[in-house]
């Protein structure tokens, strides 16, 4: 019935179909790319159609080159010949293609398409679709990656591949290590799609579920969403990745299929700070010193410490990131740098290393951290050490007293040149304790604090300086002897050049007041030495008045 009414209808259109039904020349650009080809192989259509805009239209179908006979194609609401242009297609087959004039494409209108034997005047191939249906969309345009300031993370941005059709598309990302081309990729889902601090981020749709155990870290991230901005978790840190991006109508008002992949664009993700042992800490709650290492092998390496708040989500702007002014170098690589964070925030902190010849640099991020979380003070100082019956009785104080009520304390004693420690746990906010040490033996003891409370936490302190004792057998008198600090080996060097330089210095200052001022050393010579009384004189009178009381 079909061929029937192309018959009676179409005589006049059959003409310059045939005559312009040619084999289009070499040299002409094939109106179908492979790549478009494949990315229809899955629609189960023998006639095949896609649109690059919503502005044009484009049909083709495949044959072997054995078909022999003339095919005629025609679309209507209204019957109309289309020119067909034949290609070679694989390595033995023909395509022939249909590119519509731009006035026959209507959008929301169904279009009927027919393939005619020209032979035998049957109906070869016949489909219906609808322009905004059939969409094949060019990747986005713009496309960009950096970090995004977290840990594993990576925002990627791009603008839609159509100016006139903004909130149509989905997007799909795919994420791979770049050093693992052979790396497979996984597949995850990201609902929100949001990247923090950014307020222009809306919620993702998503149009598929997530595979589970997919979002493997490092392996690679392939996200769905409708927004332009996306942000990828769970990557693995200091690798480098390449982001490709695609696009496909939504399937609300426009539908189709995922168009080609875009170029890839490349970010790295920091190093992790454990990397260069990156610790940070605050010794008076004000001030935070971070400390790291480097290899000694490059000690012209340049190091730069930054820190920040992290960003706190979105309708918020992340701050700037600011420098530690200085960076002071130790012994055997270690480096470290003091700065005074923002009061009642989170911190954030990333080193950056420039290294000579040419070499990347490289960046280690330390995720965020709380300053009353990282609190490392100074040791007690041990203010009383007294010795009684065998026992010893040691008294501190707390290295910050606003810490006091949330300190707990270890003390730790071993015979003297021993390294045998005994280790005793402190009750929280104690200032004191005692040992129960065997007789006629000498100790050392030391004691150290730990923040531990329900707001302050953090490392355990340096052990105090060491102290003393000598726990002598005779304990009737109910304290024992023996007891001082141990001084260090600095305590000592200064002891000697004390003891011989102060006098020196006190005689030459009197002999200074002798010369200038002979006045004020007279007065200060009377205070320092009074005169002796004249013993021969005072005796002599003396004796005399014993002498008259005698008569």
């Amino acid at each position: 019935r079909m061929a029937a009414c192309l018959c009676q209808g179409w005589q006049l259109a059959l003409l310059p179909a045939i005559l312009l039904n040619l084999r289009s020349p070499p040299s002409a650009p094939e109106p179908v790319t492979s790549q478009e080809a494949a990315l229809l192989a899955g629609v189960s259509e023998d006639i095949l159609c896609f649109t690059r805009s919503f502005e044009d239209l484009t049909c083709f179908w495949d044959e072997e080159e054995t078909t022999t006979g003339m095919c005629h194609f025609y679309y209507w609401d209204l019957p109309t010949a289309c020119l067909v242009s034949t290609w070679q297609h694989g390595a033995g087959g023909k395509r022939h293609v249909c590119v519509f004039p731009s006035q026959d494409v209507r959008l929301f209108m169904q279009l009927h398409l027919c393939v005619l034997d020209a032979t035998t005047n049957q109906t070869k191939y016949w489909r219906e679709l609808s322009v905004d249906a059939v969409g094949l969309i060019a990747p986005p345009a713009n496309i960009t990656a950096r970090w995004a300031g977290a840990a594993g993370q990576l925002c990627v941005s791009w603008q839609p591949p159509l100016a006139d059709f903004l909130n149509f598309f989905l997007y799909e990302v795919w994420c791979c290590p770049a050093s693992s081309p052979g790396m497979p990729c996984s597949t995850a889902l990201n609902p929100a799609g949001q990247h923090p601090g950014d307020p222009t981020i809306q919620s993702a749709v998503s149009t598929h579920t997530p595979r589970a155990g997919a979002a493997s870290p490092g392996v690679g991230q392939r996200l769905v969403q409708a927004n332009t901005r996306v942000l990828l978790r769970d990557l693995r840190p200091g690798l480098r990745y390449h982001i490709q991006v695609r696009s496909k109508p939504d399937g609300t008002s426009m539908d189709g299929v995922w168009g080609p992949w875009s170029e890839a664009v490349a970010a790295e993700t920091p190093h992790s700070s454990g990397d260069i042992g990156l610790s940070c800490s605050t010794p008076d709650l004000r001030h935070m010193r971070c400390q790291w290492s480097w290899d000694p092998a490059e000690p012209h390496s340049s190091h730069q410490l930054f820190y920040r708040p992290p960003p706190s989500g979105a309708g918020t702007r992340e701050d700037a990131w600011q420098q530690c002014d200085e960076v002071s170098r130790g012994t055997q690589g270690i480096r470290a740098c003091t700065f005074q964070p923002r009061a009642g925030s989170a911190i954030t902190v990333l080193v950056n290393v420039t290294r000579t010849h040419k070499l990347p640099t490289l960046s280690y991020f330390k995720e965020p951290f709380w300053l009353h979380q990282a609190v490392l003070t100074d040791a007690p100082r041990l203010v009383q050490a007294t010795m009684s019956q065998g026992r010893l009785s040691l008294q501190w104080l707390p290295p910050l007293e606003v810490l006091a009520e949330q300190l707990d304390y270890q003390v730790r004693y071993a015979v003297e040149n021993s390294h045998d420690w005994k280790v005793l746990q402190v009750p929280r906010a104690a200032r004191r304790e005692v040992l129960d040490l065997r007789p006629g033996t000498r100790y050392r003891a030391q004691v150290r604090a730990q923040p531990s409370g329900p707001r302050y936490q953090g490392s355990w302190s340096a052990w105090s300086k060491p102290v003393v004792v000598d726990a002598t057998a005779d304990t009737g008198k109910g304290q024992g002897t023996g007891l001082r600090f141990q001084r260090s080996s600095s305590d000592a060097g200064w002891l000697i050049p004390s003891v011989t330089v102060v006098p020196l210095l006190f005689s030459a200052v009197l002999l200074g007041l002798r010369c200038t001022f002979p006045s004020l050393y007279s007065n200060v010579k009377q205070k320092l030495w009074p005169p002796v009384p004249d013993l021969h004189r005072a005796l002599g009178s003396f004796l005399q008045e014993s002498s008259k009381h005698g008569q």
